[in-house]
């Protein structure tokens, strides 16, 4: 029997920025933005995060902007980092980024990310 994130990564990897993503309803939810693959050994995100303030900061993450990534608050931001996640750009002027972990994306077929839960309980950037 596989580990289950030793699946999810392989899942993962098959994910490429632009492909659509829909919920386990079928729901278009938008496209793939930014993806960041997990590290289960890691206990902890401290020291990866920015420590630059001021002006610096802003010019580290126009340089960086994937720094700032995934852009909600801890403990679910550690989460994301430890068991990977997507970042789903929301559909039109007004739709929302919203965030996945890859426990949660049940496959991925063709040029579709399939996920295993509703649009309703992922993060909202």
């Amino acid at each position: 029997m596989q580990n289950d994130s030793i699946t999810g990564n392989a899942t993962m990897e098959r994910v490429r920025e632009g492909m659509r993503v829909v919920d386990a309803a079928g729901e278009d939810i938008g496209k793939v933005e930014y993806i960041q693959m997990g590290d289960p050994e890691a206990v902890t995100t401290q020291g990866n995060q920015r420590t630059v303030t001021g002006l610096g900061a802003g010019l580290l993450e126009g340089a960086l902007p994937d720094a700032a990534e995934p852009d909600v608050p801890d403990p679910l931001r550690a989460s994301l980092r430890r068991t990977g996640f997507l970042k789903i750009d929301g559909k039109g002027l007004l739709g929302k980024d919203r965030y996945v972990s890859s426990e949660r994306v049940r496959e991925v077929s063709g040029d579709v990310v399939r996920l295993a839960v509703r649009k309703s309980e992922l993060a909202v950037e």
